[in-house]
């Protein structure tokens, strides 16, 4: 029986995207494997109500310099290694060697990264890295150039050459690797890397069924990142203030995502300009699930006003759950997801301010009827794009 083991030791809270796209991966693999198991972090909570949510969690966390998580209130056994101090690297290699014996992986098996971290990375070259071909399990890897390049005591440039080093070994070892990008720009730096092809994977989303668009009231423009600056919160300003010289407040709605509680009072001045705003919603710092898709609902586009140069290469979960729930997105030019907003026509890309300005107020004077149609078509080029990508890829660890 065909096992594929769906890997992100980086899962390790319950809300953003880690977990969803563990879940989306899941159900990607369900269609071409007989048995499918999702593998988090122990940190990982549990549902509330006590649910099992078929994950197994494994795998310690070594981002804390990172990423601030929730520790698990029980002891870990599973890194303890009396009298020794390991670095992450080798407490990744320590138990990524104890998965692959408790899972018994072998070669018929198939370990899938939705989106591979740094010690993942490493640690699978260290333990697969001394294996024949043959003895080898199936590795389908895919990137998105964000967490292959967070290292301790490492520059991001440095950080991403180990992990492209590591891979290219296991490639040159005639290993069954199969890697993917997230985005085409990110795919044509690996290539360049690497010095072999890559596939393109976007970010999977399914299960999510087009959502009934408002027809009452204005268009409504929905900006989510949890008030992160890399994803444009303070960028929302000008934009807005822009956009409301030319149009009446009550021909605009804006849903806007606040700072999380830990950070709202460094952001208290920048706060009362977004409550003082006419005709906006403002949803708190971290929502669940449920309002992630009542947000949406009560939404027609997406505004994404993302950082350039940190999204140069990187694609966004946002635009592809907007394109599955039926919405357009206004997208920054210059980032990895541009091109795929641009692909699926799913909207429009804007450099500056002033753009995202003309662009608001270009949307706001179409009909619901007409964003609805637009995005139904974007929505359709899309799936077509993923499952096209995603069979090629899967493939391809089979050659």
């Amino acid at each position: 029986m065909a096992r594929v083991f769906i890997i992100d030791p980086v899962c390790a809270m319950e809300y953003g995207h880690s977990l969803n796209a563990l879940k989306y991966f899941a159900d990607l693999a369900s269609h071409h494997f007989d048995e499918v198991h999702m593998v988090a972090s122990q940190h990982l909570p549990r549902p509330a109500d006590g649910s099992d949510d078929g994950v197994i969690r494994f795998f310690d966390f070594h981002y804390d310099y990172v990423l601030k998580i929730d520790r698990a209130p029980a002891p870990l056994e599973l890194m303890h290694v009396p009298g020794q101090r390991l670095s992450p690297e080798a407490a990744a290699t320590v138990e990524f060697s104890r998965f692959m014996t408790a899972y018994d992986i072998g070669p018929e098996d198939t370990l899938l990264y939705p989106s591979i971290d740094h010690y993942s990375a490493l640690s699978l070259a260290n333990v697969v890295g001394g294996l024949h071909p043959h003895q080898c399990p199936a590795l389908l890897v895919r990137m998105i150039a964000v967490m292959e390049m967070t290292a301790l005591n490492m520059t991001n440039p440095d950080a991403f050459t180990l992990v492209i080093d590591r891979l290219k070994g296991l490639l040159n070892a005639r290993l069954p690797l199969s890697i993917c990008a997230e985005t085409p720009t990110f795919g044509n730096v690996l290539r360049q890397r690497l010095g072999q092809p890559v596939h393109i994977v976007p970010y999977f989303a399914p299960g999510i069924d087009p959502l009934d668009i408002p027809q009452d009231g204005p268009i409504t423009f929905l900006s989510g990142g949890s008030a992160r600056p890399d994803k444009g919160f303070f960028r929302l300003k000008p934009i807005i203030e822009s956009v409301l010289t030319r149009l009446d407040p009550s021909q605009v709605r804006f849903i806007i995502q606040g700072p999380p509680d830990a950070t709202f009072a460094a952001h208290t001045d920048y706060m009362r300009w977004l409550y003082s705003l006419p005709n906006a919603e403002i949803l708190p710092g971290q929502v669940p699930y449920k309002e992630i898709v009542r947000s949406f609902r009560d939404s027609h586009v997406a505004l994404m006003p993302y950082a350039q140069d940190v999204y140069a290469n990187r694609g966004s979960a946002m635009l592809m759950e907007a394109l599955m729930f039926g919405r357009l997105a206004i997208c920054q030019a210059g980032t990895g997801f541009a091109d795929q907003a641009r692909l699926y026509n799913a909207g429009a890309t804007c450099g500056t301010e002033d753009d995202f300005a003309d662009a608001i107020v270009m949307f706001a004077q179409k009909s619901p009827e007409m964003i609805r149609e637009q995005a139904a078509l974007a929505r359709r080029y899309y799936l077509e794009d993923v499952d096209r990508s995603c069979r090629a890829w899967i493939k391809a660890e089979a050659a």
